[in-house]
């Protein structure tokens, strides 16, 4: 037989990509792009901090925004406690009875209601 019929010989010099393998291929590849934390201001880290703590003692509903790989997660609720020591929360979400730890270097940002 010919040279053709060895290795990937027909299909080597037909090599096409369709319009959508591109743009599939586009979406794929931004998808394995990997995010970094951004970097929190001391004073900003603060001011998070105190929404949080007075979210614990007066019980009302704040909005988290943490810092997830493919793309931010914003959940709302209320902080019962916090560990300072091991640096994490004790969160109920305002959706569902659902209690978890949550890690303060995952939250990028505090929303606390017009009343503070």
């Amino acid at each position: 037989m010919s040279k053709k019929l060895q290795g990937n010989g027909i299909f080597e010099s037909s090599r096409m990509m369709l319009p959508e393998h591109r743009e599939a291929y586009i979406i794929h590849q931004e998808q394995l792009k990997h995010r970094t934390p951004p970097l929190i201001d001391p004073q900003a880290a603060e001011e998070m901090e105190r929404i949080m703590a007075s979210s614990m003692h007066g019980g009302f509903t704040i909005s988290l925004t943490l810092f997830s790989e493919p793309e931010d997660i914003r959940l709302a609720g209320r902080v019962l406690r916090m560990d300072r020591q091991l640096r994490r929360i004790y969160w109920e979400a305002s959706s569902a009875d659902k209690y978890e730890w949550i890690e303060l270097e995952r939250i990028i940002d505090v929303e606390a209601p017009d009343e503070l």
